[in-house]
């Protein structure tokens, strides 16, 4: 089982939340991000050739780290709303993830309630290095 710090599993959440994908090497831990959906075809994909290469050449070397899916970020929302103290923006946050373009309603309140848009990036982070910490203790179980 791979183990990382928990600064490398928080680069690695960054890089995710700016849509990369990461691959892990198995032995020494170190992580790599690349573009998500980087191509042969793209202007700038001499930038991340050497890192594609090392990765497609020994691919059972590497754990994939992608981005959490819209529906595991949507649970993320859902479960912060345990943690807002304030009622009316509680009130408000639920109102905005049961319409239509939910994400973009709920970052809209948080950012006119400043007082609760740390607490949103503090425990969105937190859960992103859980996420982070699954996938690399999800792919250890399957090599046992």
């Amino acid at each position: 089982m791979i183990k990382l710090s928990k600064e490398q599993v928080n680069s690695i959440g960054q890089d995710l939340e700016m849509g990369m994908k990461c691959y892990v090497h198995k032995t020494t831990g170190v992580a790599t991000s690349v573009p998500n959906d980087i191509s042969e075809h793209d202007d700038n994909f001499e930038v991340w050739e050497e890192e594609l290469k090392e990765v497609k050449q020994n691919p059972g070397q590497y754990i994939l780290i992608d981005q959490m899916q819209s529906s595991d970020s949507f649970r993320i929302m859902r479960r912060f709303l345990g943690k807002v103290s304030n009622s009316k923006i509680r009130e408000k946050l639920m109102i905005a993830i049961s319409q239509n373009k939910p994400f973009r309603k709920f970052r809209d309140i948080l950012d006119y309630n400043g007082d609760v848009l740390q607490d949103w990036y503090d425990f969105k982070q937190e859960q992103i290095e859980r996420y982070v910490n699954s996938c690399l203790d999800g792919n250890s179980e399957e090599e046992e």
